[in-house]
């Protein structure tokens, strides 16, 4: 096993990278639901001074006004989708974002995942012996352990997901709701408030 101390140029996720300063940003402004403030969120991405005078590294550099933009999208409880060519670092951002809302930026749902089999936005059964589609059987989601837990979820390469898959996320983007037809239920959005 390697650590990253061994592997200083592997990746790592960002709550890994980042915990001295995010700690440092949250210790100056707490929040309820969020790990962070909207405040804290976007000083952590721009980088900035604190109240107790310590200094935090840009993330993203850029538009001041994008990141106000995605963090008050966010804070208001609505889905953020970030568009551009390859290479503007969505894929960055998002997850410097997720680690600064949730504390977690792992729960992805990869699109090009999709085309091989699966449906990595609902959920998936396992073989549950002669009993059916039980609970103890559910195999959840990044986006529904989300959806549980009030976490910001990434949705990566939503363009190349089958469209059945972009039709369960109307559901879950206007209704808050994940609905689990093999089991007769549903989960419902916890809303994590700044």
């Amino acid at each position: 096993m390697t650590s990253d101390a061994v592997l200083p140029s592997a990746r790592r996720t960002a709550v890994r990278r980042r915990a001295g300063p995010a700690r440092r940003a949250r210790r100056a402004a707490p929040s309820p639901g969020w790990r962070l403030s909207p405040w804290a969120v976007t000083t952590y991405l721009l980088g900035g001074e604190l109240p107790d005078g310590s200094r935090i590294a840009p993330k993203y550099v850029g538009p001041r006004r994008l990141m106000e933009v995605a963090v008050a999208t966010l804070a208001t409880d609505r889905a953020l989708l970030l568009l551009g060519v390859p290479g503007t670092a969505k894929t960055w951002v998002s997850e410097h974002l997720a680690a600064a809302v949730s504390g977690d930026s792992t729960l992805l749902v990869q699109g090009t995942a999709a085309r091989r089999g699966g449906h990595p936005v609902r959920v998936e059964l396992r073989a549950a012996a002669r009993r059916g589609p039980v609970g103890e059987a559910l195999v959840e989601s990044p986006l529904m352990r989300a959806m549980r837990t009030g976490a910001v979820a990434r949705i990566e390469e939503l363009t190349r997901m089958p469209s059945d898959v972009q039709d369960s996320l109307i559901t879950i983007l206007s209704e808050k709701t994940l609905p689990v037809p093999e089991l007769g239920t549903e989960v419902q959005a916890v809303k994590a408030s700044p």
